[in-house]
């Protein structure tokens, strides 16, 4: 058994009297594609946001239970940036930055400390072949981001992510606004990425999880009712039948 990147031990949220989370205990093993899938207002998000300790800038938010990356508690780190370069985030809708498209990508590195032009564009473009976006915009780098395309721009954001090198990737229904073909092709790059960093994705596409993650978990009214293989949660191998039952469109 591969040692977990991310370990998640009777974590609960409570937003005022809300409960969003209630005692999720879960691992995210390293190199694989995690799907987090259930209905709307399921905890989903907000599995993400104590990941990367953005659940810090929620007003009122109170977080108890442990959440480590790479065996350290999040909870802990002083550094809550270098937390987050660490852990790339991509959200459902694309937010690009006010910049190029070339500057878009390099901001990051460059407030990392990346001053050597040659090494600039080196990033620049290997993260934009990452995101299958490169030969669409390699003419035109020095055009705004946000004069692209809706599904270019969520690329952008991939590639913005992907600009500090993260060990881990979550994207938060990355397909929300971005047409089928674009789906796709950002699946395949995402397919590609499984083999550099830990990927976990939040979708309410069941089939999009069946499509692209090793392991699914599915939450519910801030539980988590199971996590398996992605083949026996989408099968008559899930231990629960509110899986089921999810997963084939009963209730969703």
């Amino acid at each position: 058994m591969r040692q977990p990147t991310v370990r998640m031990t009777n974590v609960r949220v409570r937003y005022g009297r809300s409960e969003a989370l209630k005692g999720i205990s879960l691992d995210v093993h390293g190199h694989e594609i995690l799907a987090i899938i259930g209905p709307a207002q399921s905890g989903k998000t907000t599995v993400l946001k104590t990941i990367n300790r953005t659940i810090d800038d929620v007003r009122g938010a109170v977080v108890t239970g442990s959440v480590e990356v790479d065996g350290e508690d999040v909870r802990r780190v002083k550094d809550v940036f270098a937390l987050r370069r660490k852990i790339g985030m991509v959200a459902p809708l694309p937010v690009g930055l006010p910049l190029s498209i070339f500057d878009n990508v390099a901001f990051a590195p460059r407030m990392a400390g990346l001053r050597k032009r040659a090494e600039v564009e080196e990033r620049v473009e290997r993260c934009l072949r990452q995101a299958a976006l490169w030969d669409e915009v390699k003419d035109r780098l020095d055009s705004l981001g946000t004069r692209l395309s809706g599904g270019q721009q969520q690329r952008l954001t991939i590639a913005r992510a992907l600009s500090h090198d993260p060990e881990i990737l979550c994207l938060d229904e990355f397909s929300i606004a971005v047409d089928p073909v674009t789906t796709m092709r950002i699946e395949d790059v995402l397919k590609e990425l499984r083999h550099r960093m830990t990927i976990i994705l939040v979708t309410n596409l069941v089939q999009q999880a069946r499509r692209l993650a090793d392991r699914t978990a599915f939450l519910l009214n801030g539980e988590l009712v199971e996590v398996n293989t992605t083949a026996a949660i989408f099968s008559d191998a899930a231990a629960d039948r509110r899986t089921c039952d999810y997963v084939n469109g009963i209730f969703g």
